[in-house]
């Protein structure tokens, strides 16, 4: 890899024309300058494009699809269309910290064995001031995976890998509408190794409505298509099922149920999501006993 490898910043837009400025902005201001903006709209119906049309900057890329597509299709294109040795996502409505593409690049350069590097991030207000900082990512454990590991969110923003790398998958399932994220990290873990930097390099925008401060009925759309992401996973790997997707699950709930109380839900027990939560779990957990015992 070269001393001075472009940076391809990928962002899939789906109707985040108040945010995606800042997003932009928050690219041009890195302190490493050899970078390009591959940014592909997902059919939005706001402002989005006239924002996006409005840019003059030639390294600044942007694609529309025909129709809204979904996220993983969109993030699919983003990373075929991108030049860049390294790649990474940024939502449309978060930011980085003006020092993360620096930070990631000297780690790849120094790590070529790696397929994925990636940071802790920020949890912000909608003003981007900072609320916290994320404590779920982590280094993968010795003789696991992001698969296995029992840490949810493990890896998370900011991941950034090499295209060669990513080159070796099959890419981003197109057909995922949620897990897109997930899907990726698998893929690129089966291909190279995996790095942790314990830095802050990403600002997640908490409550803008697009991104995982979700309420409730999305939150379940998310399980399932958790659940098919690491189903594809446990094939590929030919891992039994049944241990690495509802084991997943039965963690995932709880999470959920966290989730709506740190968005100031009151009393957890009383929400949509802690209650359905424990509804859910009931079946998965059935058919778990019932898989294993057509197995002993």
């Amino acid at each position: 890899m070269l001393s001075n490898p472009l940076f391809s910043v990928l962002i899939a837009n789906y109707n985040d024309g108040r945010y995606i400025s800042e997003a932009i902005e928050s690219v041009m201001a890195q302190t490493y300058t050899n970078w390009e903006i591959i940014i592909v709209d997902d059919g939005s119906s706001d402002n989005s494009m006239s924002v996006l049309n409005g840019l003059n900057d030639p390294r600044i890329h942007v694609y529309q699809n025909d129709m809204n597509r979904g996220c993983g299709y969109t993030k699919r294109r983003c990373i075929e269309l991108a030049h860049g040795e390294i790649c990474g996502f940024v939502d449309a409505d978060d930011c980085i910290a003006e020092n993360a593409l620096e930070t990631m690049v000297d780690a790849h350069v120094k790590n070529p064995a790696c397929s994925l590097i990636y940071s802790q991030f920020y949890y912000s207000n909608e003003k981007l001031n900072i609320i916290s900082v994320s404590e779920h990512q982590c280094a993968i454990p010795d003789g696991e995976s992001f698969l296995t590991c029992k840490k949810l969110g493990a890896i998370s923003a900011f991941a950034t890998f090499k295209k060669e790398f990513y080159n070796k998958t099959e890419g981003i399932e197109a057909s995922l509408r949620m897990a897109e994220d997930i899907d990726l990290y698998f893929k690129l873990e089966e291909v190279g190794k995996t790095l942790f930097l314990p830095l802050p390099l990403y600002y997640y925008r908490t409550n803008t409505g697009n991104n995982t401060s979700l309420g409730d009925e999305k939150m379940f759309q998310v399980i399932g298509w958790d659940v098919i992401a690491r189903g594809a996973a446990c094939k590929r790997r030919r891992l039994p099922i049944d241990q690495y997707s509802f084991s997943n699950l039965e963690q995932t709930i709880p999470n959920i149920r966290y989730s709506a109380f740190q968005q100031g839900s009151g009393n957890t027990r009383k929400t949509k999501a802690y209650q359905l939560g424990s509804f859910l779990l009931i079946p998965f957990k059935w058919v778990k006993q019932l898989v294993k015992r057509s197995q002993s």
